[in-house]
């Protein structure tokens, strides 16, 4: 039996059953997305959140500002490369081996008076240096009070060797604070504890001037009284053995 649909309103009719069939998937579309899914072990997943347009939840954002500055200390390249060229030539290429070439010069003098005075007392073990008042002070378990007393008194007497020693002490303590920078911190001399209240305790001139030395037929030719690479490194040597290290 054939049916007929009349004629009479047949768009307006398929247009509404096509909104509900639209309706309904709609809504199973729908009740499907809020019913959890299982995975393939049989564990109930949580559902998805769709914001759309809508921002996420405040509690989740981190809004706190950061700020991001330099460092008013820290150096350019050419900053670093000049600083460390200064303190170079302070410390180990011109300032320090022309200053403790002087000494030795100066030192030679007060020797012989030595020698004349106490023969002998030259070669007993003992050491000098210069404290933080600038006064050179004697050091040596081997010596009596008044070895000492006559030590100290001749070397005093030597104007220019105090100078000198002087000069050594704060050209180091200069070269060694260029060595640190900006950030205090540093390699080399500048990783030891030295300063002008323990200078004394840790550098000995003597002894730097002794294992320096060149041999006389050196000096006789024109040579320095002193080799500078050796000095430089009895110095290390010295604040290795007698300085803390930072």
């Amino acid at each position: 039996m054939k049916v007929t649909t009349p004629s009479s309103g047949g768009a307006s009719a398929q247009l509404d059953v096509q909104n509900k069939v639209a309706t309904s998937s709609n809504l199973k579309a729908a009740k499907q997305a809020d019913t959890p899914t299982a995975n393939n072990d049989g564990q109930v997943l949580a559902k998805d959140v769709y914001h759309g347009a809508q921002a996420p939840s405040p509690a989740l954002v981190y809004d706190r500002s950061l700020a991001i500055t330099a460092s008013d200390e820290q150096e350019t390249p050419k900053q670093y490369s000049e600083r460390m060229d200064a303190a170079t030539g302070m410390l180990f290429a011109v300032s320090i081996p022309k200053i403790a070439e002087d000494m030795s010069a100066e030192f030679a003098k007060v020797e012989q008076e030595v020698e004349r005075l106490a023969p002998g007392l030259n070669d007993k073990a003992w050491g000098f240096s210069v404290n933080e008042e600038g006064a050179l002070v004697v050091s040596g378990n081997d010596l009596t009070d008044s070895e000492k007393l006559l030590l100290e008194q001749k070397l005093n007497e030597n104007q220019d060797l105090v100078a000198l020693a002087q000069a050594f002490q704060d050209t180091m303590m200069e070269g060694i604070e260029l060595l640190k920078g900006p950030n205090e911190r540093g390699d080399y001399w500048a990783k030891y504890d030295i300063n002008r209240s323990n200078f004394a305790d840790i550098i000995d001139f003597k002894a730097l001037m002794e294992q320096s030395s060149q041999d006389s037929e050196q000096v006789r030719l024109g040579d320095a009284r002193l080799n500078q690479f050796t000095l430089v490194d009895n110095i290390s040597e010295q604040l290795q053995r007698n300085a803390r290290q930072l």
